[in-house]
């Protein structure tokens, strides 16, 4: 029985597939729906005829399968990918069927991506292209075993070192980032004040007087008001009823002006969309989709809003929670520009397709009716290519009034808007965090909502940060001389020499071992709070050199190889960083100034403890916490005591 081989088994759920499969439908387009059933894509097998006639079939099922949940743009990059397939079976000529595709034929496509690489950025578009084929080809290993090769491997990372030249991300500069926001400020101000002014007189129930030359615009607004509902109609309506475009342009303005009394207009809707990007650095894509419901309260400080975003993960289906919360007492800060978006848009929700009424960034598109020859307007979620074009008009007024200010203030000149698009705040944002925080990598990704740093880490490489983290070490190691060094200036290079400790906490100490009155010696009282001991060392070199890291509830000295929250050597696991784990660790000291937090975390377990409707697993949790906290707080005790019979001996 020892000498018995057991045979793996298999668990992959497979899908059983009818008779020519392989080959059915491969001359039908790939049709693809909204929400609301009308084709929004289409692509045709005829492009793949370089492939052999099962394979074909093989890899537009798979296509159909993974693109149903798929955005657009995804659609056309594995798109892309198969065609770009296609054309090396073509090249290579050995692959006729679908059995034929094995480890080698990858390895072959690998080797043809390659050579059609003649400069990194098409490396990095031909790696895309078999990251991007690698599901298909998974797909059709699961559930339709056998068409290809049973041997079949496909490479995990084919390209490896494909970023190391990665050039660094484009940013804003910081003085940008702030023009960009006063004019995007101005501009909502003056949106928001015009909108207040077409609902107070939307709300009157008379028509206005007259005023002394014209009819005046509040008469204006109130007779087109009841045309659609408060709604600003099209302009073949208003010449239905009436009122002509022409008027409405020589004495108000014009059509577009007009109507930001009545909701918002797409140039009224990028300064909104400017200044939440920047404040949530948010993806522009998840942002444009934001839901109207993306306000949530604060569960432990009413002044707080949360907002709530999804960012879609290769798919439409898969969807990763964004989320930042601000303080609403800040006059433009993102919750309360959300509120105002609410209530601008509030008269267009019913005029949206079913499929986009949650929507936040709703406007009017405008387009041409064939059969009337007229323009005619849709609300829908603004286009990509309409916020684009709507953008550059915003930095067109932007730099008018700015070059208006400067003419006038020429001792106080404002910065012009240069050319940018949304796509750039997001590092630029998780760059000024960063610096904020001393480079705290953490921060930044709390920021960006990265699940891992490493992601975080191709937002903050530039020129700029890394002059940022060697100006960070040389001024923390110039601190930390100086701190050895003390009053007496001891000179590093002789400090080995000179100075002989003992190392209980990856540190140096100048006596751990103390005389009392009586001559024998006994360990020091300060033992155990070397932090705030003045007869702290620590060597100024590499071996022994160790990163001191502070949190609510003591001091962490840390080294990689001794601590208990598994960091690595870019500092401690913050999902391991707790109360019970520091106190475990070899790293950890605590010193009597985080007595309070030990006190109160015994008060809170003790209140648990006594909660009957504490469950008993809960219960046995609290009273382990509550063993710990007193432990700490004894021995916190006993140092003080112990100390204050030193300081005792001392003065007497």
């Amino acid at each position: 029985m020892a000498g018995r081989k057991r045979t793996s088994i298999n668990r992959r759920i497979t899908i059983a597939a009818p008779e020519n499969a392989a080959t059915d439908l491969i001359t039908d387009k790939v049709i693809f729906t909204d929400a609301g059933g009308r084709p929004i894509q289409r692509f045709d097998p005829e492009q793949l005829s370089g492939l052999p006639a099962d394979l074909r079939g093989l890899m537009v099922q798979a296509f159909r399968e993974h693109g149903v949940s798929q955005r657009p743009a995804t659609r056309r990059t594995t798109w892309g990918a198969i065609l770009r397939f296609a054309r090396y079976v073509v090249d290579d000529g050995t692959i006729k069927r679908a059995g034929d595709v094995d480890t080698a034929a990858l390895g072959r496509y690998v080797l043809w991506l390659r050579a059609q690489a003649a400069s990194r950025a098409l490396r990095g578009a031909h790696a895309t292209a078999f990251d991007v084929l690698r599901p298909l080809l998974l797909w059709c290993q699961r559930n339709r075993p056998g068409a290809l090769a049973r041997d079949l491997e496909i490479p995990w990372n084919p390209f490896p070192g494909r970023r190391t030249h990665q050039q660094p991300r484009r940013r804003l500069p910081p003085d940008q980032i702030k023009a960009i926001l006063s004019a995007c400020y101005e501009e909502i101000d003056e949106a928001w004040a015009r909108f207040q002014h077409g609902r107070d007189v939307i709300r009157r129930t008379e028509l206005p007087p007259k005023i002394l030359r014209g009819q005046g615009l509040d008469r204006w607004i109130w007779r087109i008001s009841r045309i659609e509902d408060g709604r600003m109609p099209d302009r073949a309506v208003l010449e239905e009823h009436g009122i002509k475009s022409a008027t409405l342009v020589k004495s108000w303005g014009g059509y577009r002006t007009i109507t930001q009394y009545f909701h918002i207009t797409t140039d009224t809707l990028v300064p909104f969309f400017l200044a939440i990007a920047i404040q949530t650095a948010a993806n522009p894509e998840p942002l444009r989709h934001i839901r109207r419901d993306c306000l949530v309260p604060h569960p432990l400080d009413e002044h707080r809003v949360i907002v709530d975003w999804n960012k879609a993960k290769t798919s439409a289906r898969l969807q990763k929670a964004q989320r930042r919360s601000f303080d609403r007492r800040r006059r433009y800060a993102a919750p309360n520009l959300i509120a105002m978006v609410l209530a601008l848009t509030e008269p267009l929700v019913a005029d949206a397709s079913p499929t986009q009424q949650d929507r936040l960034f709703l406007t009017r598109s405008i387009y041409t009716e064939p059969s009337r020859r007229s323009l005619r307007s849709r609300t829908e979620v603004v286009e990509h290519s309409v916020l684009r074009r709507a953008i550059l008009r915003f930095t067109t007024r932007a730099n008018h009034r700015i070059d208006e200010w400067n003419a006038a203030h020429p001792d106080s000149p404002r910065s012009r808007v240069a050319s940018f698009a949304p796509a750039l705040f997001r590092g630029t944002v998780a760059t000024a965090h960063y610096r904020a925080s001393g480079g705290d990598i953490l921060v930044a990704q709390s920021i960006l909502n990265h699940a891992s740093a490493a992601t975080t880490e191709t937002y903050l490489k530039s020129e700029e940060t890394t002059r940022f983290q060697r100006q960070t070490i040389a001024r923390l190691q110039n601190l930390m001389v100086a701190w050895v060094r003390g009053s007496e200036r001891i000179d590093p290079t002789r400090a080995a020499a000179t100075i002989s400790g003992n190392a209980p906490f990856g540190h140096d100490c100048l006596a751990p071992i103390v005389s009392g009155d009586d001559g024998d010696g006994r360990l020091c009282p300060h033992f155990g709070g070397c932090l705030s001991c003045p007869g702290l060392v620590i060597p100024i070199d590499t071996e022994h050199l160790a990163r001191i890291g502070v949190c609510d509830w003591g001091y962490c000295v840390y080294r990689a190889e001794s601590a208990a929250c598994m960091g690595d050597e870019r500092g401690p696991n913050p999902l391991w960083r707790t109360e019970s784990t520091c106190m475990s660790c070899a790293n950890f000291a605590v010193t009597d100034r985080h007595r309070p937090v030990w006190q109160a975390r015994l008060d809170r377990n003790l209140a648990l403890v006594a909660d009957d409707r504490l469950d008993a697993s809960s219960v046995a949790l609290a009273r382990t916490r509550i063993a710990e906290c007193e432990r700490v707080l004894s021995d916190l005790s006993a140092t003080g005591e112990a100390r204050a019979e030193d300081d005792g001996r001392k003065s007497t």
